[in-house]
C-alpha cells in the first residue's frame, strides 16, 4: 500500500501571504519519509478550492522544492483544454521535476468552468478520452496537425521534450463506465468514496482489473488511488473534535456548489446539523482516514483487502495549517506499517 498526499478544497478567498505554506510544507514532509506523490487539483471559479486554478502552476512550484516524490495532477479537466498547451506545460514540469510528472485526467461536471469552453460541455466525457490520446502522442514526439495564421495546416510539436518516454497516465473514475474505460485503456485510477460502499468500490475494482485484462494489460500493474479526508491524532476525540467543524464547514461548501449546479433550493438549518452528524459519523466509520494511528490501520488494512494501491491522503479541508502540520508524524506511523510491498487483490 502506498501513501499520497491530496490538495482539494483550501480557501481562495483568503488575503494570507502564506495561503500555500501547508502545500509546501506537507510536500517537503511527503519527499522526507514514506510517501509516494502529491496531488495538486484543477479549481475554478469558487472560493472552495480556489487555490488551485492550474495544477501545472502547482506542480512547478513543487518539483522545485522535492526531489524524489511523483509530481501528480488530480486532475486536469482535459474538456477545458486545448491538449497542445497540456502537453506542452507538462512537459515542462517533466523537466524540472527531474522525470516526476504523472497526470490523471477528468471530464469535469461544474458547468460554470465551462465557460472556458463551452462548446465541450454536453460531450466532456468523450472529449476527454479523445484529448488523452492526443497527449499521449504528442507526449511521445508525435505531431498535431493544425491550421496556422496564413490558413496553411501545418505539424506542430511540442517543446521542451519530456523526460519521460511515456506519460504515466490516471483516470478520475466514479461510474461503472469510467473504471471499464480505464482498464481497458491500461490507465491507472483514481477516485473518491463519496457516496460508495465499501462493497460496491471492490466490485468497481474487480471490473476495471478485469477490464485490463480484456484490453490486453497485465492487471497487477494498475494502480487505484483512493482519495480520503485524512487527519490522524493521539486520541479520537480530539480528533473528532478538530474534524466535525471542519469537515462540516467543507462538506456544506462542496454540497452547495453541487446544489447550484443542480438547481436546488439550499438546506435548512436543521437539515445542514443533520446532514454535518451523518456524514462525519460515516467519515469515522468507513469514509475518512481520521482517527488514531491504530485505528487508521485498520482502515488502510480494509481497503488494502479490496484491491486499493494508494490512500491519497486529502489534508487541506478546514484544520488548521500548525494543526495539520503536527498530526503529519502520526500519520507517518501508519504508513510505516504498510512500507512493504503487498500483492494486489483484484479477482
Amino acid at each position: 500500500m502506498k501513501f499520497s498526499m491530496f490538495f482539494f478544497s483550501a480557501d481562495g478567498t483568503t488575503d494570507s501571504k502564506d495561503k500555500y505554506t501547508m502545500m509546501k510544507e506537507c510536500a517537503r514532509f511527503a519527499d522526507q519519509h514514506a510517501l509516494t506523490a502529491i496531488w495538486t487539483p484543477e479549481r475554478h471559479f469558487d472560493a472552495f478550492g480556489g487555490l488551485y486554478p492550474n495544477p501545472s502552476v502547482t506542480s512547478a512550484a513543487l518539483a522545485m522544492i522535492t526531489e524524489r516524490i511523483k509530481i501528480r495532477a488530480g486532475s486536469i479537466v482535459l474538456p477545458l483544454q486545448d491538449p497542445l498547451r497540456v502537453a506542452e506545460e507538462w512537459a515542462v514540469v517533466d523537466n524540472l521535476s527531474g522525470g516526476r510528472v504523472e497526470v490523471a485526467f477528468a471530464s469535469g461536471w461544474h458547468v460554470n468552468d465551462f465557460v472556458l469552453n463551452p462548446a465541450e460541455y454536453e460531450n466532456r466525457r468523450q472529449q476527454m478520452f479523445e484529448k488523452i490520446e492526443i497527449v499521449k502522442e504528442l507526449w511521445g514526439g508525435q505531431p498535431v496537425y493544425r491550421i496556422n495564421g496564413e490558413g496553411k495546416e501545418v505539424p506542430i510539436y511540442v517543446y521542451p521534450r519530456p523526460l519521460q518516454k511515456t506519460l504515466p497516465v490516471w483516470i478520475t473514475c466514479q461510474s461503472d463506465e469510467t473504471f471499464v474505460k480505464c482498464g481497458e485503456m491500461g490507465a491507472n485510477v483514481l477516485t473518491n468514496f463519496s457516496g460508495k460502499r465499501v462493497e460496491d468500490l471492490a466490485r468497481k475494482i474487480r471490473l476495471y482489473r478485469r477490464a485490463m485484462i480484456r484490453g490486453g494489460h497485465d492487471p497487477v500493474t494498475g494502480q487505484v488511488a483512493l482519495m480520503m479526508h485524512t487527519f490522524v491524532g493521539k486520541d479520537e476525540q480530539t480528533v473528532r473534535e478538530k474534524v466535525k467543524k471542519a469537515y462540516g464547514s467543507y462538506l456544506l461548501h462542496n454540497l452547495e456548489l453541487q446544489r447550484k449546479h443542480a438547481e436546488e433550493e439550499t438546506l435548512s438549518e436543521d437539515e445542514k446539523e443533520s446532514l454535518i452528524s451523518h456524514a462525519v459519523d460515516r467519515l469515522f466509520q468507513t469514509n475518512g482516514l481520521v482517527g488514531t494511528p491504530s485505528s487508521c490501520v485498520k482502515i488502510v488494512e480494509r481497503f488494502k483487502e479490496i484491491g486499493v494501491t494508494e490512500i491519497a491522503c486529502l489534508v487541506d479541508f478546514g484544520i488548521e495549517v500548525d494543526e495539520v502540520l503536527e498530526s503529519l508524524p502520526l500519520l507517518n506511523q501508519v504508513i510505516e506499517n504498510f512500507a512493504k510491498e503487498t500483492e494486489v487483490t483484484w479477482v
